[in-house]
């Protein structure tokens, strides 16, 4: 008997029948917890380069002290930039005053990282994809992978769960199988930071994303219907991490749709999402989006910046995703609650004048490499060079935009404006 490979169906996307999900009787809270924190013990950090050149003797106990505190390189440069002289680094403070008699020698070269301390801090990478989507070799995981030489004594996880919502039986089936998954990962630590990927379709028209599969065909729900009840069971996990993070790997309609776009920020303030992306091309591929996610991991996980300030230097090594897709950030402030999300978007004064597409034919006449630029005063000019059409484009910079100095070229630079929804 020939061998069978028994997979779900395989799914390109397209459109999908919008239907109520079968959400539970009590939903999970989204409420702050109200357990007790459990601090974690102080761990050692194996990348400080003051331990790991030998700064301090291994033998001194004085700067082990409760009342001695340490002030890392960055921080001692941030209060030095108030002093045109500069200021000697002593590392170990006790009563404000330095603890060591002489300067701490720093030896080591920043080779690996501009932080003088990178952080071992938990990650737990958690992929959920809808049923019959293959996912196999997909940046997510790269983004893993590449973290691993980084956590050598644990501290690194990775999840990956199929889920479809579209029925009551297959809904509760994926809450059991996550609240089993959730149970075991608490006990086994804290996991200070949460990187979770939705691979998902949306609706081509309204945005919705797809739930699953009922009566044999893919069926869509309302953005925030479809977060409520995919993320009920993980908000245990998102509630105690300091930092969460959420990449949706799905087809621009997200986005794009002004009433789904309103309704997912709305969701990821409503589930306290440290910041979320999202991508705005109509046939996204996941996979152009490797060098975002890997420069993600390397700035915000390892060498903690805070994303804001870091996404700007991921686009800077992202160039060729530009051509591709624009890149929504959403950022949200639990304490004032709100959202501020800003779309990135690639511009090339020839082929992607202020972000805006040029036709790579002349829709008039219909000839190929149409094109004469000319640029004025910041308006790009572009006139078909058939004589007996002249068909003509202008483009100005989108008003409140802002160019982007990482990864800029001569002729081409990621730009930002901000895309935040009216409440």
């Amino acid at each position: 008997m020939p061998l069978m490979k028994m997979t779900a169906r395989k799914s390109n996307g397209g459109t999908a029948p919008r239907m109520a999900l079968p959400l539970p009787t009590v939903q999970a809270s989204i409420a702050p917890s109200q357990d007790m924190d459990i601090c974690d013990g102080s761990s050692h950090n194996d990348y400080c380069i003051i331990c790991r050149d030998g700064s301090v003797d291994a033998g001194s106990l004085a700067v082990l002290a409760q009342d001695v505190t340490f002030r890392c390189i960055v921080c001692h440069r941030e209060l030095s930039n108030q002093n045109p002289a500069g200021a000697p680094y002593y590392g170990f403070y006790k009563n404000g005053r330095p603890l060591l008699n002489t300067f701490l020698p720093v030896t080591a070269t920043l080779e690996l990282s501009m932080r003088a301390q990178i952080s071992s801090e938990p990650v737990l990478f958690v992929h959920l994809s809808l049923v019959g989507i293959d996912t196999t070799g997909g940046p997510f995981e790269l983004g893993h992978q590449f973290l691993q030489p980084y956590f050598p004594r644990g501290g690194l996880g990775y999840v990956n769960i199929e889920f479809d919502l579209a029925t009551a039986q297959t809904a509760s089936k994926y809450r059991r199988e996550v609240e089993k998954v959730v149970r075991e990962l608490l006990k086994e630590r804290r996991w200070s930071r949460l990187v979770m990927a939705i691979t998902n379709h949306t609706d081509n028209d309204c945005g919705d994303p797809f739930t699953g599969r009922f009566n044999d065909q893919y069926v869509a729900a309302e953005v925030n219907t479809f977060l409520d009840l995919l993320l009920a069971p993980w908000m245990t996990m998102i509630q105690r991490a300091k930092e969460s993070y959420m990449w949706f790997f799905s087809c621009g309609a997200l986005v794009n749709n002004t009433v789904s776009f309103a309704a997912l920020q709305q969701s990821v303030l409503k589930h306290r999402i440290t910041a979320s992306i999202a991508f705005t091309a109509v046939r996204f591929q996941p996979n152009f989006t490797a060098h975002l996610l890997l420069a993600f991991a390397e700035q915000v996980l390892i060498e903690s910046y805070h994303i804001s300030h870091a996404f700007p230097h991921m686009l800077g090594q992202s160039n060729k995703l530009g051509r591709h897709t624009n890149v929504v950030l959403m950022m949200t402030d639990t304490l004032a609650g709100n959202l501020n999300a800003i779309r990135y978007f690639w511009t090339h004064i020839d082929y992607r004048p202020w972000g805006y597409h040029m036709p790579v034919q002349c829709p008039d006449c219909g000839i190929m490499d149409a094109w004469l630029a000319a640029t004025k005063r910041r308006v790009y000019s572009f006139e078909c060079k058939n004589r007996h059409c002249r068909k003509l484009y202008t483009f100005e910079q989108p008003v409140g935009s802002q160019l982007l100095m990482p990864g800029k070229t001569g002729s081409s630079s990621w730009m930002s404006i901000n895309c935040t929804s009216e409440s």
